[in-house]
């Protein structure tokens, strides 16, 4: 579906922080057309529907019909049940992480975008972080991977836990970086600010003996969000916040450092890009349906090693082949 100019038409819903720029991006892209935005609360639908000139909606439905593509910024709990919809009447989804709230509804997405031939983009973030890519690039034989995610206290998107908030990033980057399935995890976690998780840590085994240690925490003093690579004769660390890679490696007469500082760029607008030309093209999008479902895998054997209190092997648990 198509405007008067060839551009795509697009609907946003949800928009809150991250449903307000997926908007914005959406608005200023020359190969959409915001056509609609969607909202539960009428005030905030009909100022953003002002701001990008477009029609403001009260329930995702309304997009049936009108729209080719729609971003999904609602919070996790909901996102299945959005999704399902707008795929069923087969449109192409972008849902911001994590896909889904359980791996069985995210496996149902999955199966239902095959089905349509929809695209089903995940918003992992941070594959598309300067840093992150910089580091990819330069990993040769990754043995051990350390991701670290701290922010202080928002507020936000405590209607999940900290491992579905924060360290779904890092679980999405861990397995980009080490090629294979988790073998074991070990984790443990604790609630501070609200009943569920807000501190966790783990460490995950692959199936070809990487190993990986995440810490995510959203009741820390300072923010921080940096990923560390060991591999034979050189130590890799991407931060993602300040845009750097630090590579140290070893020389004739003790160890090189080399700090690299990548330009800023806007990760959700090269998001946005990459999906929008993933509709035009039919290429399937960088993170795909697929890709959120590994990740929301891992996170669920996290949550279940917190739960248990113990470590445990790999089991898939939907059906679908880890």
């Amino acid at each position: 579906m198509t405007g008067a100019t060839g551009s795509i038409k697009v609907g946003v819903v949800g928009l809150g922080y991250f449903g307000s720029h997926h908007a914005r991006h959406y608005a200023a892209h020359p190969s959409a057309e915001l056509v609609a935005v969607v909202d539960n609360d009428p005030a905030r639908a009909c100022a953003a529907a002002e701001r990008f000139h477009s029609e403001a909606l009260n329930d995702h439905r309304g997009l049936i019909g009108k729209v080719a593509v729609a971003s999904i910024a609602v919070p996790t709990s909901d996102h299945y049940a959005v999704a399902r919809d707008l795929i069923d009447a087969g449109m192409h989804v972008f849902i911001e992480k994590p896909i889904a709230a359980d791996v069985e509804a995210a496996a149902d997405l999955v199966r239902r975008a095959g089905r349509r031939g929809a695209m089903l983009q995940v918003g992992h973030i941070e594959r598309c972080a300067p840093a992150f890519r910089a580091l990819r690039a330069r990993v040769r034989a990754p043995k051990l991977i350390a991701c670290v995610r701290k922010a202080p206290w928002t507020g936000r998107a405590i209607d999940v836990d900290v491992v579905l908030d924060l360290m779904i990033h890092d679980i999405d980057l861990a397995l980009t970086l080490a090629g294979a399935p988790v073998a074991s995890v070990a984790a443990s976690g604790v609630s501070v600010a609200t009943s569920l998780n807000d501190f966790a840590e783990a460490r995950l085994t692959f199936g070809n003996g990487i190993v990986a240690t995440l810490v995510a925490s959203r009741v820390a003093e300072a923010g921080e969000r940096t990923v560390t690579v060991g591999e034979p004769g050189r130590r890799l660390t991407a931060d993602l916040t300040a845009q750097t890679l630090a590579v140290t490696s070893r020389g004739g007469e003790g160890p090189i450092d080399e700090v690299v500082t990548l330009d800023s760029a806007d990760n959700l607008a090269a998001e946005i890009d990459g999906f929008l030309a993933s509709v035009r093209t039919g290429k399937p999008p960088e993170v795909d349906g697929q890709a959120g479902l590994d990740a929301l895998k891992v996170a669920d054997m996290i949550l279940a090693t917190i739960s248990h209190g113990r470590a445990i092997n790999a089991q898939p648990t939907d059906g679908v082949p880890a």
